[in-house]
C-alpha cells in the first residue's frame, strides 16, 4: 500500500493516486474512487470510465445524474448507442423521456434473442386454472413472427433514417470530446506522460 500525494502501487491512496485500486482527488487505476476518478471502473461525483458511476458518469456504462456514455442511465442521460433516465437522447431508447432516433430497444429481451431460445406457450382452460402436464405431451411454441420484438419503432423513412444517422454522429463526436479521448488517454501507458531529460549546465 502507498501513501502520499502521487502515490502509485497496487493499492494507492492519495490525492493524485495511480493503481489497481487507487482512491484520493484525483485517483487513476482499474478501480478508481474519488471526486475526479478515472479508471476501468470509476466511481466519483466526476467519473470517467469503462463503467463509471458519479454525480457526473461520463465513458462507457455510465449511470449518473448527468450521464454521458456508449449506454447511459442518468436524470439527463445522453447515449450513443442507448439512453434511459428520466429525459435524454440516444440512438435507441429504454425506460424514461428519450428521444429515440430509431426505435425503443427492450433490453429484457436481449439474452433469450441471443441464444435463440424460442417462446413457450401455454394455454389456460376458461376457468384460469393451470393447465394439465402429460408426460410426453407436445410443448406448444409460439410464432416467431407473433413474438415481442426486440426493438419497437415506427417506420424508417429515408429522411428519418438520415436524420437519425446524422445526430447519432453529432452524439458521438460530443462524447469522443467529451469522454472517449480522456478515457483512453488515462487508460494508456504512456499516451500522455512524456521523458522530460535535462541536459547539465555548464559552468
Amino acid at each position: 500500500m502507498a501513501v502520499g500525494p502521487q502515490a502509485g502501487g497496487l493499492i494507492a491512496i492519495g490525492a493524485q493516486a495511480t493503481g489497481i485500486l487507487a482512491i484520493g482527488q484525483s485517483a487513476t487505476g482499474v478501480l478508481a474512487i474519488g471526486q475526479l476518478a478515472t479508471g476501468v471502473v470509476a466511481i466519483g461525483q466526476v467519473a470517467t470510465g469503462v463503467v463509471a458511476i458519479g454525480q457526473l458518469a461520463r465513458g462507457g456504462l455510465v449511470v449518473g445524474q448527468l450521464a454521458l456514455g456508449l449506454v447511459s442511465f442518468g436524470m439527463l442521460s445522453i447515449g450513443v448507442c442507448w439512453s434511459a433516465g428520466l429525459v435524454g437522447i440516444g440512438a435507441f431508447s429504454g425506460p424514461g423521456f428519450i428521444v429515440s432516433l430509431f426505435g425503443r430497444l427492450v433490453l429484457r429481451r436481449l439474452p433469450g434473442r441471443a441464444i435463440g431460445l424460442p417462446q413457450v406457450t401455454g394455454q389456460r382452460p376458461s376457468g384460469g386454472a393451470n393447465p394439465k402436464v402429460t408426460p410426453g405431451g407436445a410443448i406448444e411454441l409460439a410464432d416467431a413472427s407473433r413474438a415481442p420484438r426486440l426493438v419497437t419503432a415506427a417506420s424508417l423513412t429515408p429522411r428519418r433514417l438520415a436524420v437519425g444517422v446524422a445526430v447519432s454522429v453529432a452524439i458521438a463526436v460530443v462524447w469522443w470530446f467529451g469522454a472517449g479521448a480522456s478515457l483512453v488517454d488515462a487508460l494508456t501507458p504512456g499516451a500522455s506522460k512524456g521523458v522530460s531529460i535535462e541536459a547539465p549546465q555548464e559552468g
